[in-house]
């Protein structure tokens, strides 16, 4: 491996890392990962790594774990502070480099194993998704469709939290859901289940999954719009104690998914 000690944290190569607090990833070429166990699991990955940055009082114990291939910048942890913009303790942060956005048509393959899905309109906070992502890829879901105003899968928040899903998840982003969601119910006759708090859906435990589905997640606010709800079979609503009127969506979503993947 190249392992460069720097002096500084101006260096002009530090750039991917620099300032990452509040910074709009979305579209970037590089995303950014933090701590060594999600640093092990992006250089286990089938993912490009550009570069790998350590503090200098981790550097003897990492250096057996990272490969050959990879180039490594050496810091003071105070420099690496300066860097990225915050108090950082973990030692290590990890470059890749972000794959090409999959073909949503891919999806459409009759040839195309059963679908199962989770798709995210309008998830505004990059920790609800991260959570979202985490149990998708932990109830063995096959991809993770986001709307045109949804956050970034690739965003540093959202890779923490979800512990690396992202690299592993099939994530395709969408430029119009409603229409994209009615190619997929076509060409595979998928049933699009939406989560909805509202009276006139029906109880969770009343959903019968098919064979292919999806399940559709509200914007944590505002719910799922009135045009992505019109496209759905069913919407299902997790009862709830007297007094109660919501559950945070990344909750909502796991009792959905877990509903969903053990009763097919």
């Amino acid at each position: 491996m190249t392992v460069l000690e720097l002096d500084s944290a101006d260096d002009k190569r530090l750039g991917p890392y620099r300032d990452l607090k509040g910074r709009s990833e979305l579209g970037a070429e590089h995303f950014i990962v933090e701590g060594e166990h999600l640093v092990k699991r992006l250089l286990s990955s089938s993912l490009e790594v550009a570069s790998v940055l350590v503090s200098s009082r981790k550097i003897n114990r990492l250096r057996p774990l990272l490969p050959a291939s990879v180039l490594v910048f050496v810091l003071d942890d105070d420099e690496i502070e300066a860097v990225v913009g915050f108090k950082f303790h973990r030692g290590v942060l990890g470059c890749g480099k972000r794959p090409e956005e999959l073909d949503f048509g891919r999806l459409l393959g009759a040839d195309q194993p059963a679908l199962r899905a989770v798709a995210c309109p309008e998830i505004t906070d990059s920790e609800n998704l991260g959570s979202i992502m985490r149990t998708a890829r932990c109830l063995g879901l096959n991809a993770l469709i986001l709307g045109e105003r949804c956050t970034d899968a690739y965003s540093r928040r959202c890779i923490r939290v979800s512990m690396g899903a992202a690299f592993t998840l099939p994530v395709y982003r969408c430029d119009s859901i409603v229409s994209d969601l009615k190619r997929l119910c076509a060409a595979r006759g998928g049933q699009l289940v939406g989560a909805a708090a509202d009276p006139g859906a029906s109880p969770l435990a009343e959903i019968v999954p098919a064979d292919s589905w999806c399940v559709i997640l509200g914007n944590e606010e505002a719910g799922l719009p009135e045009e992505v709800a019109g496209i759905c079979h069913e919407l299902a609503c997790i009862p709830m104690a007297g007094g109660a009127d919501s559950l945070n969506v990344s909750v909502a979503a796991g009792i959905i998914l877990n509903h969903m993947t053990t009763r097919g």
